[in-house]
């Protein structure tokens, strides 16, 4: 490791501060001058667009000194040179640089952009559990509409080595499309509507941010439109409820594909019970979770809250049948004449309390 990795290891060029910290475009690439030892050196820092770095270093005479770059050279002047050195970089990085968000130069750098454009922010929900691992979300609001990770290359036809990716949300139509150019199957994601994109300079930064600005799009009109209600099982066999919001109000459940952030679901409990138990609010979709056992798979979760508890007599399977509901085997939309009479017994719920 050089010297100069030393200095920058974990960090990445921020594009939006370069030019007050003494930058100029010279040929593409951002350049900045500086003197190192009081004049006796000339440094030039120069950064190509996709974030790399160069240092030239020259003598008084115009010669360049490369033995700071070597490092086999050792030696008093050679050591005294290569601090000066890493003093100035250290000032500059400080100055301009941000602690890296994800292992890919390409993920870097559109997070940067939609930052200066949107002001839109990326972080790890997991807390760094999974290296490379981060969100994209919309700026003041927690739904995000891409994910960046570091997987197996296995995935993407790369196996043996760490590859970067994108997962963006790209809807149903685009999906083909990609397919058939640059993009993967979605991974651990809803593959109906999102797309897998390898971040190794393939696809432009301009390409990609593209379908990041649809993403975004697709994702403001998805939150404009009216929620929906979901009658969704729950076998109380595999995972206990009633335990679980004991401790916790809000939990991950398994998600349906077409279950979005304020939609509610009405969890129904499978035998013994055979009821509609819990009304749950939905805080966050679309959530990676790996989990696998002989009885249930999950690859994306939904975080959601419990608001409302339902005695097993209020609404059993028998009852529901006159709704339309004769089997509850899987996620499905809640039909009208049912919310109605929940809402109904709600009311009188309400009323009673206030007698």
């Amino acid at each position: 490791m050089s010297f100069m990795d030393d200095i920058f290891e974990g960090y990445f060029p921020d594009l939006n501060a370069l030019a007050a910290a003494g930058f100029v475009r010279e040929d593409g690439d951002w350049v900045r001058h500086g003197e190192i030892l009081f004049g006796h050196f000339d440094a030039v820092l120069r950064i190509s667009p996709r974030g790399q770095l160069h240092l030239t270093l020259c003598d008084s005479s115009g010669e360049e000194y490369a033995l700071i770059h070597v490092d086999s050279a050792t030696g008093d002047f050679v050591e005294h040179v290569r601090d000066a050195c890493g003093a100035w970089l250290t000032e500059v990085r400080d100055k301009c640089f941000v602690k890296r968000l994800f292992t890919s130069d390409q993920a870097e750098r559109l997070a940067a952009i939609l930052r200066k454009r949107y002001g839109d922010t990326q972080d790890d929900p997991w807390n760094g559990k999974y290296r490379g691992h981060m969100v994209f979300r919309r700026k003041n609001g927690r739904k995000w509409y891409a994910l960046a990770m570091n997987i197996d290359g296995k995935y993407v036809g790369f196996p043996g080595i760490r590859r970067d990716i994108l997962v963006v949300r790209v809807g149903e139509k685009r999906v083909p499309l990609l397919l058939g150019k640059n993009g993967f199957p979605a991974y651990h994601m809803n593959r109906a509507a999102w797309v897998t994109i390898l971040l190794d300079d393939c696809l432009t930064d301009d390409e990609i941010l593209t379908e990041l600005e649809a993403a975004r799009t697709l994702l403001v009109e998805e939150i404009t439109s009216d929620p929906s209600a979901w009658l969704v099982p729950a076998n109380p066999k595999y995972f206990d409820l009633e335990v679980a919001f004991k401790k916790d109000k809000t939990i991950l459940w398994k998600q349906s594909t077409a279950i979005r952030t304020g939609d509610t679901v009405y969890l129904y409990v499978t035998a013994p019970i055979s009821a509609i138990s819990y009304q749950c609010r939905v805080l966050e979709t679309d959530i990676p979770y790996e989990y696998q056992d002989k009885n249930v798979r999950m690859d994306h979760v939904m975080k959601i809250r419990l608001e409302r508890r339902f005695p097993p007599e209020k609404f059993p399977l028998k009852a529901l049948g006159k709704y339309g509901v004769n089997a509850v085997r899987g996620p499905r939309r809640m039909p009208s004449a049912l919310l109605k009479a929940i809402g109904r017994a709600q009311n009188e719920q309400i009323g009673g309390h206030r007698k």
